[in-house]
């Protein structure tokens, strides 16, 4: 009898084995099985008949996809959402559709487009944290599996063409290089079935560095009109090229095509015939610009007609507290952001046109979105020439000191070109919020996690530029898209389970503008801001810091336990103008249990796990990389965290050449001049060039020759104190005898920039060291540079 018992549980173990793999390859799991072949084989093709049989193809009159989602705009920036810039094809969006008012996103960039392209919450994918500053925990590692599996990789597998263009950043940046792996870039995982744009959080714009599905491709010298190249003008260009290609070749299947330019994040940069479009515009400053806007809202419709603004914050300066000299500076970031924006929305504009003409916009479901988080702040009380400085940890610059660098660099005329790293005033930002309170980081309030929507798509809606004013989140997109084309959710992807949908579609109230919302709970978590909306209230948790400033004593006393909370009653007080915490202290204590609940279920803990890299180095997967690297002159554009940790660290560097009379080029490069290194031989002298983000600028140019024959060139990088941004000491050998030696004022810790690459034997992209801009990338002499050793310590 035990014999038999034990019989029966493996007969049950087997049966249950088989039911399970039977789901795995069910009608809703993915990908599909072919279909089954109808035809006959027999011995002789006379007695055989032909079938045919492919992938599984959508139904004949499935709609098209497009989503369109800009970066970093401010909430009030488009003209239809009370702003002065001009953004036709989004208003014209709205005006054939609807426009949500509050449709809410992450706080920054990468979590936000994880959430869109899954539909699952930002720590549930692994990005509760841009993809540069991933850290070693589940929700803030940047890595996703098939269980949360991406938008286009279901439509793929339904028979959609699918395309992405532009800004990417959901591929970990240390897997972003030309070996790869390419599991989590666009057309691995993710399942587009073609890329072309950038894999970081930006990029210069006009020498942006580009990809062509996992190929890195040269930039156009020019746009297809014959001018200068500018990424977004380019990425139109394009996007048009694929949809031809689509239509002439594929039109029987409907296409998916996720369109997210690089504009408006920092660096800000616009073609010079457009910066002046705005001139004059801001001149009487951001108080001025914040009330008429909130005035231009009221008429609109979209803040109640009685709402008054919210204080301005006692952390950002006044307008009258700069000079006159400040403020002419101040109204030329604001003119060239707006230009910006109304020069990506005219390319964007190209793309919808395009659609229109072939024919497809009526069966064409387009979600526009102007920004994948609130107005950035990074840009510090005076706005900066050189916006990685905050990230890096750097203190913001005075106005003066803002001046002083400003006209090294070329002045106001530099200002929006390829040769600064500009960014806007956070006044600016704040204003740019209006009606909200805060910007870009903050999660705890609606300044930083609402983006101004726009949504069309004629077979259902049927109304035209009205408002909803429901509670949306990012999460809502995928089941909206999966309703709107009739593609079932799989049960399981490449065989495992898909785990269930926190958001539901948006369909509910697209012609029932009263409708209830269906988003009852959404948290928020953002570098430790954090929030909860929870039907129809708002608890947001008081900043611990301020959102331009990584000041150590903050970060180091940070402990989200203790935070403070503010309560809203968004039914009543949609902008969150009234905390009314000391009211409802009860409510209060229900919805922080809440938070709580959430963030364990959708895997926040640690709360505040995006700080690893400042608080917890050895979350920083690059530094816990391998610390001995043997490079070739075949390596090059590689993203900067992918290579060798060369920062705030100590290492040792060896190159190993033969030379001769003639020998000259780039060793190796990392970043450009606005943040970067580069050890040279340049006119038979041994160079090496250190930028600190361009607010330091270090040169060794000492008279000292490259003997000929096999040379040993070593640089040793030593730290002189172990803190962010710590001073350092290079010091020089040839054939390990020291000739000479360079002091480093301060070095950069998080990153050079966020679009440059590492280089071995040329530079890429933008130069470190402008005295061999006009020798294009210093390639280094033919066959002499064998090897370049990097050991990290």
């Amino acid at each position: 009898m035990k014999n038999l018992h034990y019989l029966f549980v493996l007969i049950v173990l087997i049966l249950s084995s088989c039911q399970i793999n039977e789901d795995k390859t069910s009608e809703n799991s993915i990908p599909y099985q072919l279909e089954e072949w109808k035809g006959v084989q027999g011995k002789t093709l006379a007695d055989s008949k032909p079938d045919f049989v492919g992938q599984k193809k959508a139904d004949k009159d499935a709609p098209n996809v497009v989503i369109i989602m800009l970066d970093d705009a401010g909430y009030s920036s488009a003209s239809s959402f009370g702003g002065v810039m001009k953004t036709p094809t989004f208003d014209r969006i709205g005006d054939e559709g609807i426009r949500y008012s509050h449709m809410s996103v992450a706080a920054v960039c990468s979590p936000t487009r994880g959430s869109i392209l899954t539909g699952y919450n930002i720590h549930q994918i692994g990005t509760g944290i841009i993809s540069e500053f991933a850290t070693g925990y589940p929700g803030y590692n940047s890595q996703i599996d098939y269980s949360t599996p991406s938008i286009a990789k279901i439509l793929t597998d339904n028979g959609y063409a699918t395309a992405a263009f532009g800004k990417w950043h959901n591929t970990p940046m240390e897997e972003a290089s030309p070996a790869g792996p390419f599991e989590s870039w666009p057309t691995g995982m993710w399942g587009f079935e073609y890329f072309w744009g950038f894999l970081g959080g930006e990029t210069n714009q006009f020498h942006p560095l580009l990809y062509e599905g996992t190929t890195a491709i040269e930039t156009p010298k020019t746009n297809a009109d014959g001018s200068t190249f500018h990424i977004s003008h380019g990425m139109a260009d394009q996007a048009i090229k694929w949809l031809d290609n689509w239509k002439g070749l594929r039109d029987d299947d409907p296409f998916f095509l996720y369109y997210t330019p690089g504009a408006v994040h920092g660096p800000i940069q616009v073609p010079v015939e457009w910066r002046d479009k705005y001139k004059g515009q801001f001149d009487e400053g951001w108080h001025v610009y914040r009330q008429e806007q909130f005035e231009r809202q009221k008429k609109l419709g979209l803040v109640p007609a009685d709402s008054k603004m919210v204080d301005w914050p006692e952390d950002i300066p006044t307008w009258d507290s700069f000079s006159e000299e400040g403020k002419v500076y101040l109204r030329r970031q604001m003119e060239v952001n707006a230009a910006f924006l109304e020069h990506v929305d005219h390319h964007v504009g190209r793309v919808v046109d395009h659609i229109e003409a072939l024919g497809e916009l009526d069966n064409t479901l387009i979600i526009y979105l102007t920004a994948d988080n609130g107005a950035t702040a990074e840009g510090t009380p005076t706005g900066t020439f050189s916006e990685l400085m905050m990230q890096n940890g750097f203190p913001p610059l005075t106005m003066d000191q803002q001046l002083e660098k400003l006209e090294e660099y070329g002045g106001l005329e530099a200002w929006g070109g390829p040769h600064l790293a500009n960014h806007f005033s956070v006044a600016w930002s704040y204003a740019s919020s209006t009606p909200f309170q805060w910007t870009k980081q903050m999660a705890s309030h609606f300044g930083g996690t609402m983006s101004a929507t726009a949504i069309r798509y004629p077979k259902i809606i049927k109304a035209k530029g009205e408002w909803r004013t429901q509670f949306q989140n990012a999460t809502d997109i995928v089941p909206t898209i999966l309703e709107v084309t009739g593609v079932p959710a799989p049960d399981y992807v490449n065989g495992q389970a898909r785990q269930e949908y926190p958001g539901k579609s948006m369909t509910y109230a697209w012609n029932d503008a009263e409708a209830k919302t269906n988003h009852t709970t959404q948290y928020f978590e953002m570098t430790g801001f954090v929030g909860l909306y929870h039907e129809g209230w708002s608890l947001c948790g008081k900043p611990y810091r301020v959102p331009w400033s990584l000041d150590p004593s903050a970060l180091v006393n940070f402990n989200p336990l203790n935070t403070e909370w503010e309560l809203y009653n968004i039914d009543e007080d949609p902008i969150q103008q009234v905390n009314i915490a000391d009211k409802h202290p009860e409510k209060v204590k229900e919805l922080e249990e809440l938070f709580w609940k959430e963030a364990e279920k959708y895997n926040v803990y640690p709360v505040g796990g995006s700080l690893g890299r400042t608080l917890q180095p050895e979350s920083n997967p690059q530094r816990a990389a391998k610390k001995h690297w043997e490079l070739t002159t075949n390596v090059y554009r590689v993203p900067e965290l992918a290579g060798p940790e060369i920062k705030s660290t100590n290492y040792e560097i060896n190159a190993y050449i033969t030379s001769d009379k003639s020998t000259e080029g780039v060793i190796y490069a990392v970043g450009e001049h606005m943040g970067g290194q580069v050890l040279f031989i340049k006119d038979g002298k041994l160079r090496y060039s250190y930028s600190t983000l361009g607010l330091y600028w270090h040169d060794f140019d000492g008279d000292v020759n490259i003997p000929e024959g096999d040379i040993k060139i070593t640089l040793k990088h030593t730290m002189k104190e172990m803190v962010l941004n710590g001073p350092s000491l290079v010091e020089l050998f040839i054939n390990d005898k020291k000739v000479g030696q360079l002091d480093i004022k301060a070095t950069v810790y998080g990153v050079y920039t966020g679009h440059e690459t590492f280089d071995i034997g040329r530079d890429e992209g933008m130069p470190v060291n402008e005295e061999y801009a006009d020798k294009g990338k210093f390639k280094f002499t033919e066959g002499q540079l064998h090897k370049v050793v990097f050991d990290i310590e």
